[in-house]
């Protein structure tokens, strides 16, 4: 019996669906396609004879946290109102929008309405990024509860950078990178989501000790007729073959639908993620 495991950055997953503009219902009948398309390539790349295999398990990770501010206490009031101070490009943009409403004010009135109107547009911005996550956690509750091996691992984490209100993701690939090497005993062949180098040390460590690793790439449109074996990234030059999904494959067998997203926002915001170091 082949074991195989599927490893899912989810901010990934979110962004190729809506780079193709599909949305996703059912889960469990996406991930059992996403692992039957598996099995056909990887059998192709091994030469397998009709082995027996296993999905064993769909590891998913996700954002779970973001940082926490208190924004009605006056400790960091006053270290924001700092940062605004000392940052002159944000400062000047905030002075050009109030001070032409206050003509023959003084400086300081001027700076303080400024200040007043950042830290307002902030607290807004802030306030909609905690419902967000609320929103992403009520649906990993939703998708635990109605599927089977299924496991979604809030490892992640966002950090709020207030001038630009700005989300840095942190701590998906890290986790993802190194659970594929913590939980090699339960699988043989790993499937991975991502679009992120950081997996590639892991995967390296994987082939050596005989692990067979896959890549997952979403390409949108139709299946060409001659499948090509180009690869995009570097992800994907280190994996053993690579398992290409089709737009129009996951409409027609209604593993997907089309979703406008310019009229809709997209399932969560996707913030950038740290860079790779």
């Amino acid at each position: 019996m082949t074991r195989f495991a599927l490893f899912v950055d989810g901010s990934n997953l979110v962004g190729c669906c809506r780079d193709m503009a599909v949305k996703i219902d059912d889960y469990q009948s996406f991930y059992r396609f996403i692992y039957e398309q598996s099995v056909d390539v990887w059998k192709e790349a091994v030469a397998a004879v009709s082995p027996a295999t296993q999905l064993r398990r769909v590891y998913w990770y996700e954002i779970g946290s973001m940082d926490e501010w208190d924004l009605n206490d006056p400790k960091n009031q006053a270290y924001l109102r700092e940062r605004f101070d000392a940052d002159r490009e944000t400062k000047r943009g905030y002075m050009a929008v109030v001070g032409p409403k206050m003509p023959g004010e003084p400086q300081d009135k001027v700076t303080q309405e400024a200040w007043s109107l950042c830290f307002k547009e902030f607290r807004e911005w802030y306030q909609k990024k905690r419902d967000l996550l609320d929103g992403m956690k009520r649906f990993q509750h939703a998708v635990r509860t109605g599927t089977d091996l299924i496991d979604i691992i809030p490892s992640g984490h966002w950090k709020v950078d207030f001038l630009t209100r700005t989300l840095t993701e942190k701590g998906v690939d890290a986790s993802l990178a190194v659970d594929m090497v913590a939980l090699a005993d339960n699988y043989d062949v790993a499937i991975v989501f991502s679009g992120d180098a950081d997996s590639i040390p892991s995967i390296n460590y994987l082939k050596r000790q005989n692990k067979h690793i896959g890549a997952v790439e979403f390409v949108s449109g139709y299946p060409p007729e001659k499948k090509g074996k180009a690869f995009s990234s570097r992800l994907k030059l280190a994996v053993d073959f690579v398992v290409r999904i089709y737009e129009m494959d996951l409409v027609s067998k209604e593993v997907a639908r089309k979703a406008d997203y310019s009229k809709a926002a997209a399932p969560f915001d996707l913030p950038a993620k740290e860079p790779s170091t």
